[in-house]
Protein backbone atom coordinates (compact mmCIF):
# COMPACT_ATOMS: atom_id res chain seq x y z
CA UNK A 1 0.00 0.00 0.00
CA UNK A 2 1.14 3.57 -0.66
CA UNK A 3 0.16 6.66 1.45
CA UNK A 4 0.84 10.36 1.11
CA UNK A 5 7.03 5.52 47.02
CA UNK A 6 6.40 1.51 47.43
CA UNK A 7 3.23 1.33 45.45
CA UNK A 8 4.59 3.77 42.94
CA UNK A 9 7.90 1.94 42.68
CA UNK A 10 6.11 -1.38 42.26
CA UNK A 11 3.87 0.08 39.54
CA UNK A 12 6.84 1.53 37.69
CA UNK A 13 8.64 -1.81 37.99
CA UNK A 14 5.64 -3.66 36.58
CA UNK A 15 5.31 -1.20 33.71
CA UNK A 16 8.99 -1.51 32.84
CA UNK A 17 8.74 -5.29 33.04
CA UNK A 18 5.74 -5.27 30.71
CA UNK A 19 7.47 -2.98 28.22
CA UNK A 20 10.62 -5.12 28.32
CA UNK A 21 8.56 -8.26 27.74
CA UNK A 22 6.80 -6.68 24.78
CA UNK A 23 10.13 -5.68 23.25
CA UNK A 24 11.44 -9.21 23.68
CA UNK A 25 8.26 -10.66 22.21
CA UNK A 26 8.49 -8.36 19.23
CA UNK A 27 12.11 -9.32 18.65
CA UNK A 28 11.20 -13.00 18.88
CA UNK A 29 8.44 -12.49 16.31
CA UNK A 30 10.90 -11.26 13.68
CA UNK A 31 11.39 -14.38 11.64
CA UNK A 32 12.87 -12.48 8.71
CA UNK A 33 15.94 -10.29 8.87
CA UNK A 34 17.07 -8.35 5.83
CA UNK A 35 20.17 -6.30 5.23
CA UNK A 36 19.13 -3.37 3.05
CA UNK A 37 21.39 -1.36 0.78
CA UNK A 38 20.16 1.38 -1.55
CA UNK A 39 22.61 2.74 -4.12
CA UNK A 40 21.84 6.29 -5.28
CA UNK A 41 25.05 7.03 -7.22
CA UNK A 42 23.32 7.22 -10.62
CA UNK A 43 20.83 9.85 -9.46
CA UNK A 44 21.35 13.62 -9.78
CA UNK A 45 22.68 15.18 -6.56
CA UNK A 46 19.35 16.84 -5.74
CA UNK A 47 17.53 13.50 -6.08
CA UNK A 48 20.10 11.79 -3.89
CA UNK A 49 19.32 14.36 -1.21
CA UNK A 50 15.56 13.86 -1.62
CA UNK A 51 15.91 10.09 -1.26
CA UNK A 52 18.47 10.02 1.56
CA UNK A 53 15.90 8.30 3.84
CA UNK A 54 14.74 5.83 1.17
CA UNK A 55 16.85 3.00 2.59
CA UNK A 56 15.38 3.46 6.07
CA UNK A 57 11.86 3.32 4.64
CA UNK A 58 12.65 0.03 2.88
CA UNK A 59 14.30 -1.35 6.00
CA UNK A 60 11.24 -0.56 8.12
CA UNK A 61 8.93 -2.04 5.49
CA UNK A 62 10.84 -5.31 5.37
CA UNK A 63 12.17 -5.79 8.89
CA UNK A 64 9.21 -4.52 10.93
CA UNK A 65 6.63 -6.81 9.36
CA UNK A 66 5.64 -10.37 10.29
CA UNK A 67 6.04 -12.09 6.91
CA UNK A 68 6.10 -15.65 8.20
CA UNK A 69 2.95 -17.14 9.70
CA UNK A 70 4.47 -20.30 11.21
CA UNK A 71 5.82 -20.38 14.77
CA UNK A 72 9.20 -21.72 15.87
CA UNK A 73 10.96 -21.45 12.53
CA UNK A 74 14.56 -20.32 11.99
CA UNK A 75 15.13 -16.69 11.11
CA UNK A 76 15.28 -16.17 7.35
CA UNK A 77 18.25 -13.93 6.55
CA UNK A 78 18.46 -12.17 3.20
CA UNK A 79 20.16 -9.22 1.58
CA UNK A 80 18.36 -6.70 -0.63
CA UNK A 81 20.27 -4.28 -2.83
CA UNK A 82 18.41 -1.61 -4.79
CA UNK A 83 20.19 0.42 -7.48
CA UNK A 84 18.07 3.49 -8.26
CA UNK A 85 17.98 5.50 -11.48
CA UNK A 86 15.78 8.42 -12.49
CA UNK A 87 13.42 7.71 -15.37
CA UNK A 88 12.65 10.83 -17.43
CA UNK A 89 8.95 11.74 -17.55
CA UNK A 90 6.98 14.98 -17.60
CA UNK A 91 3.99 13.49 -15.81
CA UNK A 92 5.36 12.34 -12.44
CA UNK A 93 8.46 11.49 -10.46
CA UNK A 94 9.35 8.02 -11.70
CA UNK A 95 12.31 5.74 -11.04
CA UNK A 96 13.70 2.59 -12.52
CA UNK A 97 15.87 0.28 -10.50
CA UNK A 98 17.77 -2.96 -10.40
CA UNK A 99 17.07 -5.18 -7.41
CA UNK A 100 19.28 -8.00 -6.16
CA UNK A 101 17.93 -10.33 -3.47
CA UNK A 102 20.27 -12.97 -2.09
CA UNK A 103 20.21 -15.56 0.67
CA UNK A 104 22.21 -18.60 1.68
CA UNK A 105 21.51 -20.44 -1.58
CA UNK A 106 19.29 -18.09 -3.60
CA UNK A 107 19.89 -15.15 -5.91
CA UNK A 108 17.24 -13.08 -7.68
CA UNK A 109 18.45 -10.35 -10.02
CA UNK A 110 15.91 -8.07 -11.70
CA UNK A 111 16.74 -4.95 -13.69
CA UNK A 112 13.27 -4.27 -15.07
CA UNK A 113 11.61 -2.39 -12.21
CA UNK A 114 9.72 0.90 -12.61
CA UNK A 115 7.76 2.79 -9.95
CA UNK A 116 6.55 6.33 -9.12
CA UNK A 117 7.95 8.01 -6.02
CA UNK A 118 8.12 11.52 -4.58
CA UNK A 119 9.99 12.89 -1.60
CA UNK A 120 7.99 12.14 1.55
CA UNK A 121 6.09 9.19 0.08
CA UNK A 122 5.85 6.00 2.15
CA UNK A 123 4.99 2.38 1.42
CA UNK A 124 2.83 0.29 3.72
CA UNK A 125 1.55 -3.27 3.87
CA UNK A 126 -1.96 -4.05 2.74
CA UNK A 127 -4.40 -2.10 0.66
CA UNK A 128 -3.91 -0.98 -2.92
CA UNK A 129 -1.08 -2.49 -4.95
CA UNK A 130 1.97 -0.30 -5.49
CA UNK A 131 4.81 -1.32 -7.83
CA UNK A 132 7.55 -0.58 -5.27
CA UNK A 133 6.06 -2.56 -2.40
CA UNK A 134 4.93 -5.15 -4.96
CA UNK A 135 8.45 -5.89 -6.19
CA UNK A 136 9.71 -6.17 -2.61
CA UNK A 137 6.83 -8.45 -1.60
CA UNK A 138 7.40 -10.65 -4.64
CA UNK A 139 11.05 -11.40 -3.96
CA UNK A 140 10.75 -11.57 -0.19
CA UNK A 141 8.02 -14.22 -0.51
CA UNK A 142 10.17 -16.17 -2.97
CA UNK A 143 13.10 -16.06 -0.55
CA UNK A 144 10.90 -17.22 2.33
CA UNK A 145 9.39 -20.01 0.23
CA UNK A 146 12.82 -21.37 -0.61
CA UNK A 147 13.80 -21.41 3.06
CA UNK A 148 10.54 -23.00 4.19
CA UNK A 149 11.05 -25.84 1.70
CA UNK A 150 14.09 -26.82 3.77
CA UNK A 151 11.96 -27.48 6.85
CA UNK A 152 9.44 -29.95 5.47
CA UNK A 153 8.03 -31.38 2.25
CA UNK A 154 7.00 -28.49 -0.06
CA UNK A 155 6.53 -26.32 3.03
CA UNK A 156 7.17 -23.18 1.01
CA UNK A 157 4.12 -23.59 -1.24
CA UNK A 158 2.07 -21.03 0.70
CA UNK A 159 4.74 -18.39 0.10
CA UNK A 160 5.21 -19.25 -3.56
CA UNK A 161 1.44 -18.77 -3.83
CA UNK A 162 1.77 -15.35 -2.19
CA UNK A 163 4.49 -14.36 -4.66
CA UNK A 164 2.31 -15.56 -7.52
CA UNK A 165 -0.62 -13.47 -6.25
CA UNK A 166 1.61 -10.37 -6.18
CA UNK A 167 2.74 -11.12 -9.74
CA UNK A 168 -0.86 -11.42 -10.92
CA UNK A 169 -1.55 -7.95 -9.54
CA UNK A 170 1.59 -6.46 -11.00
CA UNK A 171 0.83 -7.66 -14.52
CA UNK A 172 -2.33 -5.60 -14.74
CA UNK A 173 -1.11 -2.24 -13.46
CA UNK A 174 0.13 0.66 -15.57
CA UNK A 175 3.61 -0.04 -14.18
CA UNK A 176 3.72 -3.55 -15.57
CA UNK A 177 7.33 -3.42 -16.79
CA UNK A 178 9.09 -6.66 -15.94
CA UNK A 179 6.08 -8.54 -14.65
CA UNK A 180 6.00 -10.68 -17.80
CA UNK A 181 9.47 -11.99 -16.87
CA UNK A 182 8.35 -12.55 -13.29
CA UNK A 183 5.39 -14.46 -14.67
CA UNK A 184 7.84 -16.70 -16.53
CA UNK A 185 9.77 -17.25 -13.29
CA UNK A 186 6.58 -18.25 -11.49
CA UNK A 187 5.65 -20.64 -14.30
CA UNK A 188 9.05 -22.29 -13.96
CA UNK A 189 8.61 -22.57 -10.18
CA UNK A 190 5.24 -24.29 -10.68
CA UNK A 191 6.63 -26.72 -13.26
CA UNK A 192 6.99 -30.43 -12.52
CA UNK A 193 10.76 -30.22 -12.88
CA UNK A 194 11.03 -27.45 -10.30
CA UNK A 195 8.72 -29.40 -8.02
CA UNK A 196 11.23 -32.25 -8.11
CA UNK A 197 13.96 -29.75 -7.24
CA UNK A 198 11.91 -28.67 -4.22
CA UNK A 199 11.29 -32.29 -3.23
CA UNK A 200 15.02 -32.88 -3.46
CA UNK A 201 15.59 -30.23 -0.81
CA UNK A 202 13.37 -32.14 1.61
CA UNK A 203 15.65 -35.20 1.32
CA UNK A 204 18.82 -33.12 1.44
CA UNK A 205 18.00 -31.11 4.53
CA UNK A 206 16.55 -34.08 6.36
CA UNK A 207 19.96 -35.72 5.87
CA UNK A 208 21.66 -32.62 7.25
CA UNK A 209 19.30 -32.53 10.24
CA UNK A 210 20.17 -36.05 11.47
CA UNK A 211 23.92 -35.52 11.31
CA UNK A 212 26.24 -36.39 12.94
CA UNK A 213 24.30 -38.99 14.97
CA UNK A 214 22.88 -40.99 12.04
CA UNK A 215 25.58 -40.76 9.41
CA UNK A 216 24.66 -43.92 7.50
CA UNK A 217 21.00 -42.90 7.28
CA UNK A 218 21.98 -39.37 6.29
CA UNK A 219 24.04 -40.74 3.42
CA UNK A 220 21.01 -42.62 2.09
CA UNK A 221 18.84 -39.52 2.08
CA UNK A 222 21.52 -37.27 0.65
CA UNK A 223 22.34 -39.79 -2.10
CA UNK A 224 18.67 -39.76 -3.07
CA UNK A 225 18.71 -35.96 -3.06
CA UNK A 226 21.73 -35.78 -5.36
CA UNK A 227 20.13 -38.25 -7.79
CA UNK A 228 17.04 -36.03 -7.90
CA UNK A 229 19.20 -32.95 -8.39
CA UNK A 230 20.86 -34.62 -11.36
CA UNK A 231 17.47 -35.44 -12.88
CA UNK A 232 16.27 -31.85 -12.59
CA UNK A 233 19.44 -30.48 -14.20
CA UNK A 234 19.28 -33.00 -17.03
CA UNK A 235 15.88 -31.53 -17.92
CA UNK A 236 17.00 -27.93 -17.42
CA UNK A 237 20.75 -27.34 -17.63
CA UNK A 238 20.25 -23.64 -16.91
CA UNK A 239 18.13 -24.01 -13.78
CA UNK A 240 19.52 -21.10 -11.77
CA UNK A 241 18.08 -22.33 -8.48
CA UNK A 242 19.91 -25.64 -8.84
CA UNK A 243 23.20 -23.93 -9.67
CA UNK A 244 22.95 -21.70 -6.60
CA UNK A 245 22.06 -24.73 -4.50
CA UNK A 246 25.22 -26.51 -5.63
CA UNK A 247 27.31 -23.39 -5.02
CA UNK A 248 26.09 -23.28 -1.44
CA UNK A 249 25.99 -26.97 -0.53
CA UNK A 250 28.58 -28.93 -2.55
CA UNK A 251 30.95 -29.00 0.44
CA UNK A 252 28.33 -30.71 2.60
CA UNK A 253 28.06 -33.50 0.03
CA UNK A 254 31.84 -33.86 -0.14
CA UNK A 255 32.19 -33.96 3.64
CA UNK A 256 29.54 -36.66 4.00
CA UNK A 257 30.82 -38.97 1.26
CA UNK A 258 34.59 -38.39 1.13
CA UNK A 259 35.21 -41.29 3.56
CA UNK A 260 32.40 -43.47 2.21
CA UNK A 261 32.77 -46.45 -0.11
CA UNK A 262 29.90 -44.97 -2.11
CA UNK A 263 31.26 -41.87 -3.80
CA UNK A 264 28.58 -41.74 -6.47
CA UNK A 265 27.05 -38.49 -5.11
CA UNK A 266 30.42 -36.75 -5.52
CA UNK A 267 30.74 -38.21 -9.01
CA UNK A 268 27.29 -36.89 -9.91
CA UNK A 269 28.23 -33.43 -8.69
CA UNK A 270 31.30 -33.54 -10.88
CA UNK A 271 29.08 -34.28 -13.88
CA UNK A 272 26.60 -31.47 -13.24
CA UNK A 273 29.05 -28.96 -11.75
CA UNK A 274 31.92 -29.16 -14.20
CA UNK A 275 33.51 -25.87 -13.12
CA UNK A 276 34.52 -27.55 -9.85
CA UNK A 277 35.63 -30.78 -11.51
CA UNK A 278 39.19 -30.50 -10.15
CA UNK A 279 37.87 -30.14 -6.62
CA UNK A 280 35.76 -33.29 -6.90
CA UNK A 281 38.76 -35.14 -8.35
CA UNK A 282 40.55 -34.67 -5.04
CA UNK A 283 37.99 -36.91 -3.35
CA UNK A 284 37.38 -39.41 -6.13
CA UNK A 285 40.89 -40.56 -7.01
Amino acid sequence: MFVKKTTLVFSVFMCLTLVFSIVLANEDDKTLRAEIQVILDKLPIEKQEELKEFDKMIERYVNDFAWIEEDDVPVVEISIQIFLEKQPTSVEERYSCTILVTGGDIRYYDKRVVFPFQEGDQIEHGGQFHPLSGIIDFYVYLAIANEMDKLSYLEGTKYFDKAKAVMEQGKFTRYNTGWDRRDELIQKIYSENYKKFREMKDYFFYAVSILPDEKAEARKYMATAINMLQETMEKDHDLEAAKKFIDAHHREVIDLFKDSENKKPIRILQQIDFDRSALYDEYLY
